[in-house]
């Protein structure tokens, strides 16, 4: 199941990046490629916040250039796909939490009163 899981969170997180590549007319879109981009960006981001102690903020500018080199545009093109990719994965965190909590409060209304007294309040 965590499989799964881990495999439908790689595919959502690289939609956010084809989207994000669709958006600034990158050169290459396809799904495969911006995976490799997603992952590429994410291990310089990641080294760059380990370089950069007192100014890991800057890090953030790192994340464009692997979009750039992998996805072949130009780096600021690449931070537009960097900041499409992080607020639409904040958007997505967002309407799943949502779903996640309104069926917990669908699930907590079905257990019989004596052992939820709560239940009337929801």
């Amino acid at each position: 199941m965590w499989l799964l899981s881990t495999l439908i969170a790689l595919a959502l997180s690289a939609l956010t990046v084809v989207i994000g590549a669709h958006a600034v007319r990158a050169r290459r879109r396809g799904f495969a490629i911006c995976l490799v981009a997603m992952v590429v960006s994410f291990l310089i981001t990641g080294f760059a916040f380990r370089a950069l102690h007192h100014l890991a903020f800057l890090a953030v500018f790192a994340s464009g250039l692997g979009y750039m080199l992998v996805l072949d545009t130009t780096y600021w093109r690449g931070l537009g796909i960097a900041l499409i990719h992080a607020v639409l994965m904040v958007v997505l965190a967002f309407v799943l939490a949502a779903t996640a909590f309104h069926g917990m409060r669908d699930l907590l209304r079905h257990v019989p009163s004596e052992l939820n007294p709560q239940a009337q309040l929801i």
